[in-house]
């Protein structure tokens, strides 16, 4: 567990100021912000969240305003969110007030916006937007990509509906950035089960195709696999290759060989079915076009085998 120093704790320990300046010039402290520091080799141990988190809870512990709550992509830490390409240079704060009132910094964005008791939820005694606020001022300020992986993840581990972020949304029906964060909310699907898979479906919905995402699939003997995304009306398949497929996840008693064999079976099983296979992996996902020939190209090799 993570302990953030104060300056008046330390001082009440006999640190002087000097010395917490020698700490910070010898970097074997961390300062945080102002008056808030934590050892180096802890910071260094953490992830970037962990880290973005550590300055949430030493922005908020510096006497802050009794109005403001840790919000947006910084709520999206604590609620164990992932936070795909989001930017997490600044910690963000909301005050419960229609405008004004406080300044951002170089740490920290402030913003001003209303909300309810029932909207605000606490983690180790930081005030934090409760889950379907925190989801919905995501989708209002960031890209639609990453808010829909943000998103994504609140409905497949939190259970957030649709609904729900809807009526955070027309609770503020004036706020800029509803009108995406609405399409956010009508896009979110808890089916997809990593950012990899949250990133395809924004793909192919660019590219303009509808999938099916995790249809099982059956042939003569039964049901035997399940797919990420099915084109029925061009008889392909796209699955998304994480890492966890090959080599990095593999059963106890069985080498990477045995899970490439078991996959091509499956593959095969799914051609025997009459759709075809596309798969991709992560960097695809920056090269919309060759996503969209490779499933032009298993569509015309399924309508060849016709």
């Amino acid at each position: 567990m993570t302990r953030i120093v104060s300056r008046s704790d330390a001082l009440s320990r006999g640190t002087s100021d000097a010395e917490l300046q020698r700490y910070c010039r010898t970097r074997a402290w961390r300062r945080l912000r102002p008056g808030r520091f934590l050892s180096r080799s802890q910071f260094d141990s953490l992830t970037a969240e962990e880290k973005h988190r550590v300055f949430a809870e030493a922005v908020f512990d510096a006497a802050t305003a009794p109005d403001a709550v840790v919000s947006h992509v910084s709520a999206a830490v604590f609620h164990g969110l992932d936070v795909w390409n989001a930017d997490l240079s600044r910690v963000h704060i909301t005050r419960n007030r229609a405008r004004g009132g406080g300044r951002s910094s170089a740490i920290r964005r402030l913003h001003t916006s209303p909300y309810t008791d029932e909207e605000v939820t606490t983690f180790d005694g930081v005030r934090v937007t409760g889950l379907a606020r925190t989801v919905a001022d995501c989708a209002r300020t960031l890209p639609f990509e990453t808010a829909v992986c943000i998103a994504d993840v609140a409905a497949r581990s939190g259970g957030m509906t649709m609904e729900q972020i809807v009526a955070v949304l027309d609770s503020c029906p004036n706020h800029p950035g509803n009108r995406m964060a609405h399409k956010v909310a009508r896009f979110m699907d808890g089916r997809s089960e990593s950012v990899g898979e949250s990133r395809t479906r924004v793909l192919l919905h660019h590219l303009g195709y509808t999938p099916q995402l995790q249809v099982p699939i059956t042939d003569s003997q039964g049901c035997f696999a399940r797919v990420d995304f099915d084109l029925p009306d061009i008889e392909t398949v796209l699955e998304f290759d994480g890492k966890v497929k090959y080599g990095r996840y593999v059963p106890e008693g069985k080498s990477a060989s045995d899970v490439l064999w078991e996959e091509k079976r499956r593959e095969d099983r799914i051609r025997g079915t009459g759709r075809q296979v596309v798969r991709i992996a992560w960097a695809d996902l920056d090269r919309p076009e060759l996503v969209d020939r490779m499933i032009r190209d298993a569509a015309e090799r399924a309508r060849y085998r016709e």
